[in-house]
């Protein structure tokens, strides 16, 4: 499994906006108009896809590796388009199925890594760092028609391609959660685990990890969102 080339963003959680607001005492006709700033920024179109062959493949590979998911074939948001996408519902894996909340839509090729990331590290991790089987992944954001760092005009981050997860908390079959921005000290090894998820997804950087693009983008739990 290409574990260590997990695109993208399963930003362990969200990222939040950040807002800048500037003020001044500038006179009244060096001020454009809001609807002129409006026309300045560039609107942000992505579209990512994959051949119909190539998204029967995976379909297929989905299915016989007992992966519960939907068909979500072309999935449009604002200037963003996906085509080849499905929405996870859960991921078998040797200990049990793993549900994701929200069934998150996405592209199926990043679906296909994701999962074999979820059953080849993420549950088995689990259970040996706390003896107990990781019974859901609790996610935030999938696909969204945003710019990378949220920044207006920019180049759409992999959200915006269907390549992004982000992952707010590890839920535990009897029931305990390991949030991700901030692990409870009374499970113990709970930090450790969440460490070691994140090196496996982000390469080792336990920041931006490899995308498969190339474009820097991060894991599916790379980085923790900033407080809005």
């Amino acid at each position: 499994m290409r574990a260590l080339q997990l695109m993208a963003i399963v930003a362990l959680l969200a990222s939040a906006q950040s807002v800048f607001a500037e003020s001044g005492s500038a006179p009244a006709a060096s001020v454009k108009p809001a609807a002129a700033n409006a026309k300045d920024e560039k609107t942000l179109v992505s579209v990512s896809g994959m051949t119909a062959s190539d998204y029967a493949q995976c379909v297929s590979d989905l299915t016989s590796s007992h992966f519960a998911f939907q068909q979500a074939g072309d999935v449009t948001e604002q200037g963003c388009k996906l085509a080849g996408a499905i929405r996870l519902e859960a991921v078998t894996t040797a200990a049990g199925s793993v549900s994701i909340s929200g069934e998150p839509a996405m592209l199926c090729s990043f679906a296909r890594e994701f999962s074999g990331w979820v059953r080849e590290v993420a549950a088995p991790l689990t259970l040996g760092y706390l003896g107990e089987r990781l019974a859901r992944i609790e996610t935030a954001e999938g696909f969204a028609c945003k710019a990378r760092y949220d920044k207006p005009g920019a180049i759409p981050s992999e959200h915006a391609k269907g390549n992004a997860l982000d992952i707010a908390a590890f839920a535990l079959a009897d029931g305990r959660r390991i949030l991700v921005k901030e692990q409870d000290g009374e499970i113990p090894q709970a930090h450790a685990l969440v460490h070691a998820l994140r090196m496996t997804a982000c390469g080792g950087s336990g920041k931006n990890g490899v995308s498969r693009r190339g474009d820097g983008g991060p894991w599916p739990a790379c980085h923790a969102p900033r407080r809005s």
